[in-house]
């Protein structure tokens, strides 16, 4: 079963057609005045290639972890609905999760369910796609708005109390199970993300996931827009990074997964300036291949 993740693609459209908020004014302000807009310098383009080009890689599945705007205005939402086009009729090929950029505010409640929620079982979570490939995604969602001075995610104990109940599972345990979440448990040091960033609950997630009972192959995130893999006491993390922020050589991965021997190979593809377009990256760390079973 051949699987994409990509994640991080932020649609940016300054300036702002959505209603005031001081958070997306401090958002306006970091992308204009502090250089950060530069990172996603036609982000448009670099997403429409980015779908073709996963399109061209005869994938079964493609997930996207997340962050698919800037700042969540419905303009934000439409566009990137927009360049999905045909995509977001199509479940059981594509999937997408909400990230925190995409619940920026309260008063975009609504706004990714009205445009991605075909593409994740209707947005309620914690949501389950089986994929007749014998792969299961168990899809959890941290995205909520919070204060200017805060990104930090939050998964809650419901979600994960309906969670453990998911992957506790019997019938799991031939299948090969990932958990994706936009937020990272760890930061590529093995160090937890900091409080205003991270996720709150990421001790309780990762003894969710690390508990003997229960079946996960593989953890997949964003959020952390430098792309790396670590593990945690039982199982192994991917986060893909950005799709298209250009000062982090951005790109998105491609497993390859063996479900009957619970194996995984990586192949990185990144963004080439040069020649406009996503291409195999062969000497990316990324390119691993993992056992995922103890």
């Amino acid at each position: 079963m051949r699987l994409a993740h990509f994640s991080d693609v932020h649609v940016t459209h300054f300036p702002l057609s959505g209603g005031f908020a001081l958070k997306r004014l401090a958002a306006v302000a970091s992308y204009s005045l502090a250089g950060r807009g530069k990172h996603f310098i036609g982000s448009d383009a670099r997403i429409a290639a980015l779908l073709a080009h996963v399109d061209g890689q005869q994938v079964d599945h493609a997930i996207c972890t997340g962050d698919l705007t800037g700042v969540s205005t419905e303009a934000e939402l439409a566009r990137a609905a927009e360049l999905f086009g045909p995509r977001l009729r199509q479940p059981e090929r594509f999937t997408v999760i909400p990230g925190n950029h995409d619940r920026y505010v309260t008063s975009a409640a609504g706004l990714f369910e009205k445009h991605f929620g075909t593409l994740c079982e209707g947005a309620s979570f914690p949501a389950v796609k089986h994929l007749p490939s014998g792969v299961t995604l168990v899809l959890l969602d941290a995205a909520r708005p919070t204060s200017v001075i805060d990104s930090s995610g939050l998964i809650g104990e419901a979600q994960r109390s309906k969670a453990l109940s998911i992957l506790s599972d019997p019938s799991l345990k031939s299948r090969f199970v990932i958990v994706a979440l936009h937020y990272g448990l760890l930061r590529m040091t093995g160090l937890r993300d900091s409080r205003p960033h991270g996720l709150r609950d990421d001790v309780e997630v990762m003894n969710l996931i690390d508990r003997d009972d229960v079946t996960v192959d593989l953890v997949l995130h964003g959020h952390l827009h430098r792309p790396f893999t670590i593990r945690t006491r039982q199982r192994h993390i991917v986060n893909a990074g950005s799709a298209t922020d250009l000062h982090m050589r951005c790109g998105y991965n491609v497993y390859d997964i063996d479900v009957a021997a619970h194996r995984v190979a990586i192949t990185r593809h990144r963004w080439s300036v040069e020649a406009g377009r996503y291409e195999a990256d062969p000497g990316h760390a990324l390119n691993v291949s993992l056992d995922t079973r103890p």
